[in-house]
């Protein structure tokens, strides 16, 4: 009788060192690109933005705002993977691309799950359009892809 070889402490420890370092560039990442949004509307409405209010409100957002990605990015990315993980073996789609999809459509249903429940017309500014939501879904995806490559065969 054959038995599939469990995980050792290592292979744990570093699936969870992947998982938090996915997570939090994945979020700081959907920080970035909903400051970007914010910052083009911003200049649209005003004559000049300088590149220094441009920068403090970046570097303010990745400190105020990646809290809540991360609240939002973590569950996501989690549900993704394991679905990933799951569907890797039936489908016959590489572990990066279904661990990316995954997160992609995780992620776009997140978003939409929280534009209809939150109390405010929209909790994040960047999902109020299908450019922003695909931007931020894409962080998700680069979130997927960090976490495949990290706990790939002979790194880490």
């Amino acid at each position: 009788m054959q038995t599939t070889p469990r995980p050792n402490n290592h292979s744990k420890l570093k699936r969870l060192l992947a998982y938090s370092i996915a997570v939090l560039l994945a979020a700081a990442l959907g920080s970035i690109v909903q400051s970007q949004f914010n910052l083009v509307a911003i200049a649209g409405l005003v004559e000049q933005l300088p590149a220094g209010d441009w920068l403090y409100t970046v570097w303010f957002d990745l400190r105020s705002f990646t809290p809540t990605m991360l609240v939002i990015m973590a569950p996501v990315l989690l549900l993704a993977l394991l679905a990933s993980r799951l569907l890797h073996t039936t489908v016959g789609v590489s572990r990066l691309w279904l661990a990316v999809g995954c997160s992609l459509v995780g992620l776009l249903l997140a978003l939409w799950a929280i534009n209809n429940l939150a109390p405010m017309p929209t909790l994040i500014a960047a999902s109020r359009g299908v450019f922003g939501s695909l931007a931020l879904a894409l962080c998700a995806g680069a979130g997927a892809a960090i976490y495949v490559r990290l706990t790939s065969r002979g790194n880490m």
